[in-house]
C-alpha cells in the first residue's frame, strides 16, 4: 500500500510541476514537498518491506541529504506565495539548502561508495534491520541524530510559515475576506502547514522512540504513521489538480503599470489586486492588435508592458475567464469578421484574410473560426452577401 501511494503522490505532483513551470514556479517549491515526502516512503517500503537487496542498495541512505529539504520548500513556497516573490530571490535564501549540504557531505563517502559495498550495506540491514543505526553512517553525524533533525528541522520551518501567515492575516485584515483567490490560498497554506506538521511530529515521536526500543518494534508502529503521512500527501496534490487548481496561481500583487483611462471590461472581481493590469493588457491587445503576428504570445505582452508572465497567466484565467490562446484566437476571428464584413474578400482570398487576421495556416484558421461561430469562413461570408442581396 505504501509504494502505491508514493508512486500516487509522485506522478500528480509531477503533473502539477509540469503544467506550472512557465506559470508560476513556486509551484515547484510545492511539487518538491509532495515528491520528497513520496521518496521517504519509497525507501522506507524498499528498506523495510520488500527484502530485496538491489532496490534496498538502491534507494537506503542515497536520497537523506534531500530529506532536508521540505522545511525550507514549505517556508520559501509559503513566503514567495504571500508577497509574490520568485524563488530564492536573493542570495540569502540558498542559506536554507546548508541543511541538505552538511548531510550531503556527511553521507557522501557512502553515497559514492561502490554499488558492491551498497549490496553489501543491503544484505546486512535485511539480515537485521537493527543494523540500520550505524550501517551507511556519515563520518560527521551518527545516524540517530540524522534521523531526529530531519522531521524537527521541517516542524521548525512549518511553524515558520505559520508565523508569516498569521502575520499577513494581521495586516490585510478585512481585506482578505473580500478577495476569493487570496483567502483561498491563505487557507490553503494554513492547511498544508498543519499537514506537514502534523506529519513530521509523527515521525518526529517515533525517531525519538529508536533511543531506547528496537527498531523492530518501531517499525511495526511507524506503518499506520506511514500509511496517514502517504495518504495526505497523496490527496493534497490531487485535490490541487482536480478541485482548487487556482491555488497554484498563488497571491499575484499589483505592480506599479502605467495608468489606464477607463475601464472596458467585465471585471468579474473588482477587488482583484490585478484587476487594473488585466484592464491595461486588454487596451494594449485593442489598441496595437499584437494578435495579428501570427508569433504573438503572452511574452511579447510581458517585454511590451514590464509585466510578470505569471501575472498575466492570472489575469487572463481568473479575471478575463479566458485561457490567453483561447482570448487570441477570439480577437483573431473577429478581425476576420471585420475584414469579410467590409468587403476584403472581393480583392484578397479567404486564406489570405486568414493570414492577415494572425492565422498561420488555413486549416487552423477554418478550425477557430468555425469554433468561434459555428459556420466556416466561407458559410460567414456566404451569410453576408445572402443578407446584403
Amino acid at each position: 500500500m505504501i509504494l502505491y501511494i508514493s508512486l500516487f503522490s509522485i506522478i500528480t505532483s509531477a503533473i502539477i510541476a509540469i503544467y506550472n513551470w512557465r506559470i508560476n514556479r513556486n509551484a515547484l517549491l510545492l511539487t518538491g514537498i509532495f515528491g520528497i515526502f513520496s521518496t521517504y516512503g519509497l525507501t522506507h517500503y524498499f528498506t523495510i518491506y520488500h527484502g530485496d537487496v538491489f532496490w534496498t542498495a538502491i534507494f537506503y541512505g542515497n536520497l537523506s541529504p534531500f530529506w532536508y529539504l521540505p522545511g525550507p520548500m514549505l517556508y520559501l513556497y509559503t513566503r514567495n506565495t504571500l508577497t509574490d516573490r520568485s524563488l530564492f530571490e536573493k542570495k540569502k535564501d540558498y542559506l536554507h539548502l546548508l541543511p541538505f549540504f552538511i548531510q550531503f557531505i556527511n553521507i557522501s563517502p557512502y553515497i559514492f561508495s561502490s554499488f558492491d559495498h551498497k549490496l553489501e550495506t543491503a544484505s546486512l540491514l535485511i539480515a537485521d534491520i537493527n543494523n540500520v543505526r550505524s550501517l551507511g553512517a556519515g563520518f560527521l553525524i551518527p545516524p540517530t541524530i540524522s534521523f531526529i533533525t530531519r522531521p524537527s528541522f521541517v516542524i521548525i520551518y512549518a511553524l515558520a510559515s505559520l508565523a508569516l501567515v498569521y502575520k499577513y492575516g494581521a495586516q490585510e485584515g478585512e481585506n482578505l475576506t473580500k478577495n476569493k483567490q487570496n483567502k483561498l490560498v491563505y487557507n490553503w497554506i494554513i492547511t498544508l502547514c498543519l499537514v506537514v506538521i502534523s506529519v513530521a511530529a509523527g515521525f518526529l515521536y517515533l525517531t525519538i522512540d529508536l533511543y531506547d526500543a528496537s527498531v523492530t518494534r518501531v517499525i511495526l508502529e511507524s506503518e499506520p504513521t506511514y500509511l496517514i503521512a502517504g495518504t495526505a500527501f497523496a490527496i493534497l496534490p490531487l485535490a490541487l489538480i482536480v478541485f482548487f487548481p487556482q491555488v497554484l496561481y498563488g497571491m499575484p500583487v499589483a505592480v506599479s503599470t502605467k495608468k489606464v483611462a477607463k475601464v472596458t471590461i467585465p471585471v468579474v472581481d473588482a477587488s482583484d489586486p490585478l484587476a487594473e493590469t488585466a484592464q491595461l493588457i486588454v487596451d494594449y491587445i485593442n489598441a496595437e492588435k499584437p494578435y495579428l503576428n501570427e508569433a504573438f504570445d503572452i511574452e511579447d505582452i510581458a517585454e511590451k508592458l514590464d509585466i510578470p508572465r505569471h501575472h498575466i497567466i492570472y489575469c487572463f484565467t481568473m479575471i478575463l475567464q479566458k485561457k490567453f490562446t483561447a482570448y487570441r484566437s477570439m480577437m483573431r476571428v473577429e478581425h476576420a469578421k471585420e475584414l469579410l464584413h467590409a468587403g476584403t474578400a472581393d480583392s484578397l482570398s479567404i486564406d489570405g484574410i486568414g493570414a492577415q487576421s494572425g492565422f498561420s495556416s488555413r486549416s487552423g484558421f477554418y478550425a477557430t473560426f468555425k469554433a468561434e461561430t459555428g459556420m466556416t469562413p466561407s458559410q460567414y461570408l456566404e451569410n453576408i452577401q445572402t443578407k446584403k442581396a
